[in-house]
């Protein structure tokens, strides 16, 4: 189940005080793609963060570039990021129909935001066209198999989509194949430790991905449902409660000249 980006950005939103705290995954991610960004190289240019959130990279970015661009859907999001006071240029925008004008930025970062569109293929298309030739561009996304034991537990429960519809491998390489842009691909999975079930649900809520199931519209949400979710959830190794797997791919590449 793909959920709209009006309600998307309503759950970012009313987490933008709790998303920084909560974002244990999305720093290491973050990390790893930074550092794919500052192997190129580059000089000193226009950088265009998409699906910047509440801003937490934003000092280091400054130090890659000239001029920063920052988009978010989130309007609680981009007020976090608008509170550091930080020379940074915020546009409330979707992904896929960018306010920027052709081959207006040196670089694209964009962290665990892909996931949540509707249209991949067109995010990446507005990426090429924004960027300049021979600009870069680095973004990361989760993908199926994600929280994949979560799903397990569900299954066991009710036959509810409870998790979010991430895109396959094929179908994200499918919907950058048809765009111009020149780019590699690396797979890692992060498994992260959880005390239980209820700490991994917090931790979600947190972060604004509680819009991966509307357990609340069906009234799937007391004490006996969870218990026996957490019946089911696969167990972990001896001395781990509970693990949660994210899949990340990240797509790092150039436009070409």
């Amino acid at each position: 189940m793909l959920a709209q980006p009006l309600q998307v950005a309503s759950c970012f939103s009313k987490a933008a005080g709790s998303y920084v705290n909560a974002a244990r995954l999305q720093r290491q991610v973050a990390q790893a793609a930074l550092t794919q960004l500052v192997s190129f190289g580059k000089p000193l240019g226009h950088l265009l963060d998409i699906g910047c959130g509440p801003g937490w990279l934003h000092p280091e970015l400054l130090s890659l570039a000239q001029k920063i661009t920052a988009v978010d859907l989130s309007s609680g999001m981009l007020a976090q990021a608008q509170a550091q006071q930080l020379p940074i240029h915020y546009l409330q925008a979707d992904a896929a129909a960018l306010p920027l004008p052709m081959a207006s930025v040196d670089q694209v970062f964009s962290s665990l935001m892909l996931q949540w569109c509707p249209a991949p293929q067109q995010v990446f298309a507005e990426i090429a066209r924004v960027l300049r030739p021979g600009g870069q561009f680095v973004v990361t996304t989760l993908i199926e198999g994600t929280l994949t034991e979560m799903a397990q537990a569900f299954a066991a429960v009710d036959e509810q989509p409870h998790i979010h519809a991430f895109l396959s491998l094929a179908d994200l390489q499918h919907a950058i194949s048809g765009v111009a842009l020149a780019c590699s691909i690396q797979t890692t999975c992060y498994q992260l430790p959880y005390a239980d079930i209820f700490a991994l649900a917090k931790e979600l809520k947190a972060l604004g991905a509680n819009h991966l199931a509307n357990r609340a519209q069906r009234g799937l949400t007391g004490k006996g449902y969870w218990q026996r979710v957490s019946a089911a959830y696969p167990q972990s190794a001896v001395g781990i409660p509970l693990i949660a797997s994210y899949y990340v791919v990240q797509i790092s590449g150039t436009k070409p000249l």
